[in-house]
């Protein structure tokens, strides 16, 4: 459409006052903020307090296919976002109308953390492009000195191409999830059928020879479903949101349920919980099975804290053979080798993602010593914690 076929832009008188000598201070502070609009690299234009566009600049022309020509003096910038008629995000601001936004935007809308009495909002517009567009739009009002609304800049973000890799994403994700699923229930339905099969052998065979090496296959088949059991777990972290997880609770679940027999345990944190992903019980389940692992005849774990200046240091500590100085260093590297280490790359990463670290500093040959630090804010005490 040109500005000679334009009915509107012929009828509007009022625009021509936004650059006349005689205009007031409010159409001078437009003019400059329409010449500040036309310099942005971002895709944006401005409308005054009547709904007229004063400014489209050329990042906008470009991401819409519509000319600043075309489009200035009109109230017809919805066309670039619409097929029918209705208020984009400057026009309900410049009609003080934020009550109507849930209406327009459903739940798509929010107040602005940058800019004050600023709105934003994410939609899709199927009518832009060839197949759609995601944008995120942001619009600043522009007051007098009264804090009158004289105009709106509304700025607009191409989110399409990050939307179309987060789909990807979610559905490779969904994918991975899915065969992993089958993969862990078909391996161990083939455990569980192979066990079998050894356990009848034993019975039929009894040749000493053999009897070991169906003991030694039965060894390796539990450590095979172990590490099933750890990938499974670890598959787990992120996929719920955070919470609290009450410390001496949780211990006290891990020590009732697993076959513990002489453990001796002293956890005094029942009034500790912390903050993070649901899967910090799994940890506590882990560090207990790598204790009862060493094969000490009389096992010992303690659990404490203390508070310090950065936060909390949550200690986990038994009486095994502890872990030599030459691993320490690469304790929690990104690569596992051994997969017996699985778990202590699990216990790492829950821990990250829920903000909080992790190392062992126990002195080899007297236990372990396990040190957790947790963040301000990211544990409390209940109010049984005197």
């Amino acid at each position: 459409m040109s500005a000679t076929e334009n009915p509107e832009k012929k009828e509007n008188s009022k625009v021509a006052a936004i650059l006349s000598p005689s205009a007031d201070l409010s159409h001078d502070v437009l003019a400059i903020m329409g010449t500040i609009v036309r310099m942005s690299a971002i895709p944006q234009f401005l409308i005054d307090r009547n709904h007229y566009v004063v400014a489209w600049n050329r990042a906008l022309e470009e991401s819409t296919g519509i000319t600043e020509e075309d489009m200035c003096g009109t109230t017809q910038h919805w066309k670039a976002f619409y097929d029918t008629k209705r208020p984009c995000l400057a026009d309900l601001l410049v009609d003080d109308a934020t009550k109507d936004l849930s209406f327009w935007y459903r739940d798509k809308w929010a107040e602005s953390e940058c800019v004050e009495k600023s709105y934003e909002a994410i939609d899709f517009f199927p009518h832009m492009g060839k197949k759609g567009k995601w944008l995120h739009f942001t619009a600043v009002p522009i007051q007098d000195s009264n804090g009158t609304i004289i105009g709106i800049i509304e700025s607009l973000e191409d989110l399409t191409e990050m939307r179309l890799m987060e789909r990807s994403l979610l559905l490779s994700n969904k994918k991975l999830h899915l065969m992993n699923s089958i993969a862990w229930h078909e391996i161990e339905n083939k455990i569980t059928s192979i066990r079998g099969y050894i356990e009848f052998s034993k019975e039929i065979v009894k040749n000493e020879d053999c009897i070991k090496c169906f003991d030694a296959e039965e060894v390796l088949l539990k450590k095979i479903h172990e590490l099933l059991q750890y990938t499974r777990d670890y598959q787990k972290i992120g996929t719920q949101p955070p919470r609290w997880v009450n410390v001496g609770g949780t211990i006290q679940a891990v020590h009732s349920l697993m076959e513990t027999g002489s453990l001796s345990m002293d956890a005094e944190v029942h009034a500790l919980e912390l903050f993070g992903d649901p899967t910090i019980e799994m940890m506590f389940t882990y560090l207990v099975k790598n204790t009862l692992k060493n094969e000490k005849p009389s096992p010992e774990i303690r659990v404490g804290f203390a508070e310090i200046p950065e936060g909390l240091r949550l200690i986990y500590e038994d009486n095994s053979i502890g872990i030599p100085f030459n691993r320490k260093k690469n304790l929690f590297a990104e690569n596992i080798v051994n997969a017996g280490n699985f778990y202590l790359k699990l216990i790492h990463d829950v821990l990250e993602y829920s903000g909080m670290s992790i190392r062992e500093t126990g002195e080899p040959g007297k236990g372990l010593l396990f040190e957790i630090l947790v963040p301000k804010g990211a544990y409390r005490f209940t109010p049984s914690h005197s």
